[in-house]
């Protein structure tokens, strides 16, 4: 076994919290082509009841595994829009005990309101791990169970960097399969927060022509100091060959698709339902595939290019940030233990400064 995925065996029980047998977990996660170390904790310090793998970023050889391991539910977070629904599945896996989600991405946004009185078992809280999580959760009039959110962790910062670069890998190798390069074209970010301004950073080191996109001040005057010029969306839709959408929150409307400068290459961050609304103009345009991850969009003579379907085009290369994604499932499972132990109040809530230093050491002391 690669020594990597040993360390992180060792890490992980090093950090597991005591064995709880009331307590069930319904795990969001991605199945990457790893080994399941993260999985097989969460097992030995509670019952991995429901795993809900996220369906744009499945390996059929770790999928395969995990369905010998712990029962797997594959559902897109649309088809848990509904509380009845919901309810039914969690129930059908989780009939009694103490229960605590795991999520990436606001699974259970839109039916949490409703979850506590219709589930068999007592919901105790949700671990959030995203940003867009975060965002759906908190935007809620009211949460009826606490949410430790780590999406704002300065141990998630690593990973984000990280998932910037792997973003700029995947889209230059997206470009090269198609015969293009980026070298001597302008690109554009939509959104500066943690990924855009890793993956602006990490065009710039490449000596490429960035601009960005940004509607909140305080992130725009953070793009200007680094060096960027800002520019207005539509100038920028009808200027750059390469546009990466990285705002969490529809970065494309179905409007701006007929603004695309010809030739244009757009990358997405995360998935289609959140950063592009392509729904029309699927409909509106002829798609071509070019190659396995890029198809051709085309309408009356303009044209434009789209990475991985609109979904985040570093799942394609497993979506790569080594030992650091360790940091992040290791905060999830301190969240977790932190739910388990402590009545906290309803509403988002994140660990203690004390118990991130805590998980840094360890991790320091496996990876450093």
């Amino acid at each position: 076994m690669n020594p990597l995925f040993i360390k992180s065996r060792h890490f992980f029980e090093d950090i597991q919290p005591q064995y709880t047998s009331s307590l069930n977990l319904v795990v969001v996660t991605h199945l990457l082509d790893i080994p399941t170390c993260y999985l097989d904790c969460l097992e030995r310090f509670a019952r991995v009841s429901m795993v809900v793998p996220k369906p744009r970023s499945i390996s059929h050889s770790t999928l395969e595994q995990v369905e010998k391991k712990f029962p797997v539910v594959i559902k897109k977070r649309d088809q848990l829009q509904s509380a009845d629904v919901t309810a039914a599945v969690i129930n059908d896996h989780v009939p009694e005990g103490d229960l605590i989600i795991i999520d990436i991405g606001g699974y259970f946004a839109a039916s949490v309101s409703h979850l506590p009185e219709m589930l068999q078992a007592r919901l105790k809280g949700i671990v959030e791990i995203t940003e867009n999580g975060h965002q759906r959760y908190s935007n809620l009039p009211a949460l009826p169970v606490p949410v430790i959110s780590i999406a704002r962790s300065p141990l998630k910062g690593p990973e984000d960097y990280l998932t910037g670069q792997s973003i700029v890998y995947s889209s230059e190798a997206l470009m090269r399969q198609c015969h293009h390069i980026m070298n001597g074209g302008n690109a554009v970010v939509f959104g500066y927060g943690k990924i855009g301004s890793s993956i602006a950073k990490a065009l710039h080191a490449k000596n490429i022509n960035t601009k960005i996109v940004e509607i909140d001040p305080i992130r725009a005057i953070e793009a200007r100091s680094r060096g960027f010029d800002l520019i207005q969306k539509d100038e920028a839709l009808q200027q750059s060959d390469v546009i990466f959408c990285a705002t969490g929150n529809q970065s494309l409307s179905n409007h701006d698709f007929s603004r695309i400068k010809n030739g244009a290459f757009i990358f997405s961050v995360t998935s289609s339902d959140d950063e592009l609304d392509l729904k029309r103009a699927d409909n509106s345009f002829n798609i071509t595939p070019v190659t396995e991850y890029v198809s051709q969009y085309e309408r009356l003579g303009q044209y434009f290019y789209l990475g991985n379907y609109g979904n985040a085009i570093n799942f394609i290369h497993n979506a790569e940030v080594g030992p650091y994604i360790y940091l992040v499932q290791g905060e999830a499972i301190m969240a977790v233990d932190h739910l388990q132990k402590n009545p906290l109040p309803a509403g988002i809530s994140n660990l203690a400064a004390e118990q991130r230093r805590q998980l840094a050491t360890s991790w320091l002391a496996h990876f450093g």
